[in-house]
């Protein structure tokens, strides 16, 4: 509401008088949520100063009820302060509403609702009202809820600790496995082979995630060091003299994560520790494995297969009989 001048001439005389112009704001619905039991709501309302100054009352209504009146404020007078005027008040909301002392001075028409109960859900509406007509108008829509159930609170309090520790033990069952592979990766295989075999398989599959991987290489790390094979780049200046010709791995390693390498002509002195890395493009050790090679003597293995099995000592040993020393078929 504004007050604005308005010019008359009467006899030649120019007079003024003022009166006031109504201009009524409107804001659509808001809503408020809360559940059954809460100390208090809070219903906002907000209008400008000027338009609640202006005011000689702010009330608020809710459709539906035979008394529709909630909450009724007076405009501050000469004697008295702005005021609460409960004398229409519904019963149903006696000594349960209050608005800020300064309401109508600051605009801020916002309803506190003490104890909500679901019976309390419904549209509000605050009005802002001059000598019987309407300046501004905001609808509220309050549900009130009950409360969920005290089991699913405690279900609740109780899932999410389990949640976030099986989470936990996921992750830390996860690391141990990766730790696991890793330790499998590095740890050392023995493999033993004639001499004079036609050749020998040195393993190495892997399963981790190599997509960075770019090169392959194995190499004889103990006794001395010798390069032994490059995987897509084996050419004789790459390898040691004593490997040229003699080493193979199969078609895409990186592809497959086979990089298994085979070791042909077997000597006695092939014997020793192999080394398999794979790199990425900076060079950066992603996964290694060692397999020690063991060329054993052919005469070894003839004697061993010369030592005739006695198919009775079985039943001596679990009469706790001493076993006896092995004699040679040949008698000596």
């Amino acid at each position: 509401m504004k007050l604005v001048p308005a010019a008359s001439v009467q006899g030649g005389s120019c007079t003024f008088s003022w009166f006031y112009q109504l201009i009524i704001f409107s804001q659509h619905a808001s809503g408020v949520e809360v559940y059954e039991g809460a100390e208090s709501v809070l219903l906002p309302c907000q209008v400008p100063a000027d338009v609640s100054r202006n005011s000689t009352a702010a009330v608020w209504n809710r459709d539906g009820l035979s008394n529709p009146t909630v909450h009724l404020r007076r405009e501050k007078s000469d004697s008295l302060d702005e005021r609460d005027d409960d004398r229409g008040q519904n019963d149903f909301y006696r000594h349960r509403t209050s608005m800020r002392a300064n309401a109508l001075e600051t605009g801020d028409l916002s309803l506190t609702l003490r104890k909500p109960t679901v019976s309390d859900s419904g549209t509000y509406t605050c009005t802002s009202r001059r000598a019987g007509e309407d300046l501004s108008k905001t609808e509220v829509q309050l549900k009130v809820t009950e409360p969920p159930p005290i089991w699913l609170k405690v279900l609740s309090a109780v899932l999410v600790p389990l949640i976030i520790l099986a989470a936990a033990i996921g992750l830390f069952m996860y690391r141990a496995y990766k730790r696991m592979k890793d330790r499998e990766a590095l740890q050392q295989e023995v493999v033993k082979v004639p001499q004079g075999e036609k050749s020998v398989l040195l393993p190495f599959k892997a399963t981790a995630d190599l997509r960075e991987a770019v090169g392959v290489e194995w190499t004889l790390t103990e006794p001395k060091h010798m390069k032994v094979h490059q995987s897509g780049n084996n050419q004789p200046d790459k390898q040691d003299q004593v490997y040229r010709g003699r080493t193979e791995m199969k078609k895409d390693p990186l592809r497959t994560k086979d990089f298994s390498l085979t070791l042909k002509d077997l000597h006695l002195t092939d014997s020793g520790v192999y080394t398999c890395t794979v790199c990425n493009k900076n060079g950066h050790m992603l996964l290694q494995k060692s397999v020690i090679l063991s060329v054993t003597d052919g005469w070894e293995c003839a004697v061993r297969l010369l030592v005739p099995v006695d198919p009775e000592w079985d039943d001596r040993s679990a009469l706790g009989q001493s076993k006896p020393h092995p004699v040679p078929a040949w008698g000596f």
